[in-house]
């Protein structure tokens, strides 16, 4: 999820789209329990530094364990370290397998392979073509647009002035953190990192990047003009829009008519933070970053080492058109208030209940305070009502007395909009959905598999037996109330824990980490309204058994009111004629976002032109979670 600011001529709509959350409760779930050990996961080859094409045997018929097994071969062919990047031809993707080993502690100045991917405006820039785009000459194969050339991020005329003191850089840092919010939703931080620093308006905040490989790159380049987002000789996002709608799929991968990308795309969005002075730096993979801060007349940007918090990959595969979606964090997110660790390296809870609730809350605690959605008292599109994020009880405290105090250990959020609880920080003491036990076997099994390669190499796993697989989404799921799903099978993707998939530094407040619904200022998710409904250039009107409540994940000529990640993909992505792709969606980036915190807000105000771009205005359309059944 990517990329934006809120406009100051957008806020009133922006208002009345925060009207339109519509609710559901959060999931009871019972007291954690010790995982029972899987005999069924797949063997995870550490040696295989190419990512895999799909899941073996097919989407529609894997378990989770085997999902799982995938979404860790994505990640060790995306974590090996690439080749140097000079700018030559066929460097960026690259894994260095003939120099390096994966883990290999001679290697670690290295860039990782999903590090060289482009940056969302190396691929939309603000103004110009991408940067290195040429057009091949007559009769080349396999010719990549100037893919290859080192990072150069061109934001709209006038919003980098550039580096915010000295002169610039002779090679701009591949990882370009130009995110400061969770789709501007909330501020997310982590309690654990410096409260002052250098350079750093807000060294607590979580900052993120959204990247895409060669493959995506390759076919938006080939197409002259889609990089414009629209408009003469765009990207056709309105007639893609139209096909989805009528036909309740995508159209055929590679295709040059509409918007649908070549199974093989990969997109990876990734959180950054800098480290405290009592953390171990060890326990991360670290690199250097650009990220942004407000300057006297524009923004300027920095330079630093940061550690990796956090991990999405999605990936197109033959069986799986609407992506599969894996998420990976670092074990020392999640902390109890004195510091301790939530979970072990394989994501198994390893904390007493009590523990996990500070004094005042029972299990399940997921946050302090508490917070839960209440639904409006009519599903009518104009309730005068609207559905909100309350507290609960509404006169809970805050995880800290005011905006200035920070939380010690805790990751902690500060809601930006909407009826959501805004008056002071938000702790994070638990997930609101436990990674189940599959998945935590599987991590068992990857760490496993990593230790002895390392050893057989002579040396050990380094960061990586630190970060684990959260969940993987790869089958779209259809909610039915009668039983709200069809089932809760911790073995395949037909349960809570899959449904919702969420990262805890990604998609932090309650709205992302039980989302299910719409987008759009005229949907209310599970009503029988549509996407398109509204629009000001109608459509042709949908078949009728696409209509009959909400949808925003389509597949096989069926719509799916999807959770979590894949969710959240089909209404930013699909339902905007991007093929799941926000990225494509969004088009252009006029401007990186610097940040703009409680404590900061009034100080340092966010860009004028970042805030007023269409782009931005969309991006924060606020996420529509279900109403309860």
């Amino acid at each position: 999820m990517t990329r934006g600011s809120v406009a100051p001529a957008g806020l009133a709509a922006l208002v009345m789209l925060a009207a339109l959350l519509v609710a559901i409760q959060h999931t009871p779930q019972p007291a954690p329990a010790a995982p029972s050990p899987s005999t069924s996961v797949p063997p995870i080859d550490v040696a295989l530094y190419a990512p895999p094409t799909d899941i073996p045997g097919g989407a529609a018929s894997a378990s989770i364990q085997q999902a799982g097994a995938f979404a860790w071969q994505e990640f060790i062919a995306l974590n090996w370290p690439a080749v140097k990047q000079t700018g030559g031809m066929n460097q960026r993707d690259v894994p260095d397998a003939a120099n390096c080993a994966f883990a290999d502690p001679k290697c670690n100045d290295r860039l990782r392979v999903w590090e060289t991917y482009r940056g969302k405006v190396e691929i939309f820039p603000g103004m110009g073509n991408p940067p290195g785009y040429a057009t091949p000459p007559p009769s080349t194969p396999n010719w990549s647009y100037g893919y290859d050339a080192l990072p150069q991020y061109n934001y709209s005329q006038g919003l980098v002035s550039g580096p915010c003191t000295g002169t610039p850089p002779p090679q701009a840092a591949f990882v370009n953190l130009d995110e400061t919010d969770e789709i501007g939703l909330d501020s997310m931080y982590s309690g654990e990192g410096p409260l002052s620093s250098s350079g750093n308006a807000d060294p607590q905040l979580v900052r993120f990047l959204a990247k895409a490989n060669r493959t995506e790159y390759v076919y938006v380049a080939r197409h002259a003009g889609w990089w414009l987002g629209g408009g003469p000789g765009g990207a056709p996002l309105t007639s893609t829009i139209d096909y989805v709608m009528q036909n309740g799929a995508d159209p055929s991968p590679n295709n040059d008519t509409y918007v649908s990308f070549p199974s093989g795309t990969i997109e990876v969005k990734a959180g950054w933070r800098p480290l405290g002075p009592l953390e171990n730096p060890t326990r991360f993979h670290t690199q250097r970053v650009r990220f942004y801060e407000n300057g006297s007349s524009a923004a300027c940007y920095r330079e630093q080492t940061w550690a990796l918090a956090a991990l999405h990959i999605i990936q197109k595969t033959p069986s799986a058109p609407y992506f599969v979606y894996a998420t990976f964090e670092q074990t020392d997110n999640i902390r109890t208030p004195r510091g301790a660790d939530v979970e072990n390296d394989d994501g198994a809870v390893v904390q007493p209940p009590s523990a996990l609730c500070p004094a005042g809350q029972t299990y399940p605690c997921p946050t302090t305070p508490r917070t839960q959605f209440v639904d409006a008292p009519s599903p009518q599109p104009n309730s005068a009502v609207p559905p909100q994020v309350v507290l609960n009880p509404t006169t809970a405290s805050y995880c800290t007395a005011s905006f200035k105090q920070r939380p010690k250990y805790q990751l902690y959020y500060a809601n930006q909009i909407g009826p959501v609880p805004r008056q002071g920080f938000i702790c994070v003491n638990h997930r609101a959905q436990l990674i189940p036990p599959p998945i935590v076997a599987v991590n068992r099994a990857a760490h496993a598999a990593i230790a002895a390669y390392a050893a057989k190499h002579g040396f050990g796993s380094g960061p990586w037996a630190h970060y684990k697989l959260v969940n993987v989404q790869y089958v779209p799921v259809d909610k039915t109330y009668a039983g709200y799903f069809r089932g809760s099978n911790p073995n395949n993707y037909d349960n809570p824990a899959s449904y919702y998939l969420a990262n805890s530094v990604v998609e932090t407040n309650t709205v992302l980490q039980t989302f299910s619904g719409g987008l759009t200022p005229f949907v209310r998710s599970d009503y029988q309204y549509h996407f398109w409904l509204g629009d000001p250039s109608p459509r042709p009107t949908p078949p009728p058994s696409l209509t009959q409540t909400h949808k925003q994940v389509f597949y096989g000529g069926t719509g799916h009111d999807m959770g979590g990640c894949m969710g959240c993909h089909g209404s930013q992505g699909q339902d905007q004629g991007g093929n799941f792709s926000v990225i494509m969606a969004r088009g252009p980036v006029s401007g990186p976002e610097i940040p703009h915190s409680p404590a900061l807000r009034a100080a340092r105000p966010r860009l004028a032109a970042s805030l007023t771009s269409r782009a931005a205005q969309i991006r924060n359309r606020h996420l529509i979670p279900d109403k309860a059944p």
